[in-house]
């Protein structure tokens, strides 16, 4: 089968959309098949304005897409992410590209981003101001609904995403297929055993932005070093009785308290500006790094926080259970499906700071329910491999082509 994998997305591996593409190549070639991707470089440096790209970005991927038919051959698949696929779609309709088959790929729903930035306005997080209300909605909405309805599949990753293109008509359901996505095999076949030494506290890891709720992670890693200090305060014989047992409880003056702050793609100084000044000392920030980094950090530390208010899917969680990294996660993305409170992870409420440091709190005063939170998040994701994303994605291909006459 011959694939082309096409995304308005930055050639950088350690983005997690890109990523996606990369290791769907890496594995379909793998397999014993062709497959190209064109990502944003290869549709064309302009416009750069954010704005104006939106609204060519699906005239330039169809650009893109037909160059690639003319200079490389014809494609069996051409899978496309969200609004990008808009006329290539409706050029398959038509009859005009070659015989093959489009999907649809959505990395997230961006509808519903769309209404967590308004509820971010609301929430005095961001701004969005009267023309982002309207052109967004108008143009790049419109487009991301546009390419699923023009497409012969469309491809999710969770399910609330699929209940709001069932309440939007977008797609019958047997047009519509979740395909979760995966962790290297290399580092499922290597995964630390149970005992293994860890010890350097709580990991953010994502982007530095309002969707991963790194706000309420600020305020509520902030509490726990002040309430920190209240308890060594309390040690050395005050009487503060303003001390949160809630957040406290557990900690004693020794206990070492830390928080990474991985592959933020903000400034340090604008990441710290988010703490406390108490607690910006316990805070390291680590620029984004190679895949085999990201793992090791999974391996190094305590409990992985996931705050997010949205998620398309949230590929650092999966990640994090692999290794047996302990996750305190709010319920959006993979986190619906993969964990369960008590169980495989703690959830805590969105937008909830109070609930977060509780819950990090919980997990870090309490080594025996790490140990089995742990175990049981790892025997949950252990199969979830890009070779199993890649052959559940394959197949996905497999009905788009037995849809209509070649």
């Amino acid at each position: 089968m011959r694939i082309l994998l096409v995304g308005d997305y930055p050639r950088d591996p350690r983005l997690g959309s890109t990523k996606v593409f990369l290791k769907l190549q890496e594995e379909f070639r793998a397999l014993g098949h062709e497959c190209d991707v064109l990502l944003a470089d290869d549709l064309g440096p302009y416009p750069q304005h954010r704005l104006l790209r939106w609204a060519v970005e699906p005239v330039a991927a169809l650009a893109a897409v037909r160059r690639a038919f003319r200079d490389r051959g014809v494609y069996d698949v051409v899978d496309v992410a969200s609004a990008e696929g808009l006329w290539i779609g409706a050029l398959r309709r038509a009859g005009l590209l070659n015989g093959a088959a489009v999907i649809s790929r959505s990395n997230g729903i961006e509808h519903l981003n769309y209404q967590r930035m308004l509820d971010d306005h609301d929430d005095g997080l961001a701004r969005k101001p009267w023309t982002r209300r309207w052109f967004y909605p108008a143009v790049r909405l419109s487009q991301v609904a546009g390419a699923a309805r023009a497409a012969d599949r469309l491809i999710l990753l969770n399910d609330a995403d699929r209940a709001f293109v069932r309440s939007k008509r977008w797609k019958p359901d047997d047009q519509i297929d979740l395909v979760a996505h995966g962790v290297s095999s290399r580092f499922l076949a290597d995964v630390p055993a149970p005992d293994h030494p860890r010890g350097r506290g709580i990991l953010f890891c994502g982007t530095w932005d309002a969707m991963k709720g790194v706000q309420y992670l600020a305020r509520a890693f902030s509490s726990l070093v002040d309430a920190r200090l209240k308890g060594s305060r309390c040690a050395n014989g005050s009487h503060d009785t303003d001390r949160s047992p809630d957040v406290a409880r557990g900690f004693q003056p020794s206990d070492p308290l830390n928080l990474t702050v991985l592959g933020g793609g903000v400034p340090a100084a604008a990441i710290l500006s988010a703490f406390s000044e108490t607690a910006r000392p316990h805070v390291t920030v680590v620029d984004r790094v190679s895949e085999e980094e990201v793992i090791a950090a999974y391996r190094s530390h305590d409990v992985m926080a996931f705050p997010s208010s949205y998620e398309g899917f949230g590929m650092v969680l999966l990640e994090a259970m692999s290794q047996r990294l302990p996750v305190v996660a709010t319920p959006v993305g993979c986190a619906t499906m993969l964990v369960r409170d008590g169980d495989t992870g703690l959830i805590v409420p969105p937008r909830n700071s109070d609930a977060l440091a509780a819950a990090l709190n919980r997990m870090l005063d309490d080594p025996a329910l790490r140990a089995s939170v742990a175990e049981r998040a790892f025997q949950r994701v252990r199969e979830m491999s890009w070779t199993r994303t890649a052959r559940e994605t394959l197949n996905v291909y497999g009905r788009a082509l037995n849809g209509f006459a070649r």
